[in-house]
């Protein structure tokens, strides 16, 4: 995640992937922070659930996939550096 977020488009991508359920345990934690904590912390116990599970975006293990042809390179170059 970017370090300047807009936390309203990033709030509206994780809300989209949560159930029912999901949503409505975040919604009660959501109210129950914003009784208790000022806009700065606020901001910062948002953030931290942007990070996390369930409201983070899933990972893609095919973004970490390295292709044959490149490890073949990669394997050459390292054993004829």
């Amino acid at each position: 995640m970017p370090p300047r977020v807009d936390l309203v488009r990033a709030g509206m991508e994780g809300w989209s992937r949560l159930n029912e359920q999901q949503r409505q345990r975040f919604a009660e934690a959501f109210l129950k922070a914003a009784l208790r904590l000022d806009r700065l912390e606020l901001r910062a116990w948002l953030l931290r659930r942007l990070r996390n599970a369930p409201l983070a975006e899933p990972i893609d293990p095919a973004r970490f996939a390295i292709s044959d042809r490149d490890m073949a390179l990669l394997l050459h170059r390292t054993t004829h550096a």
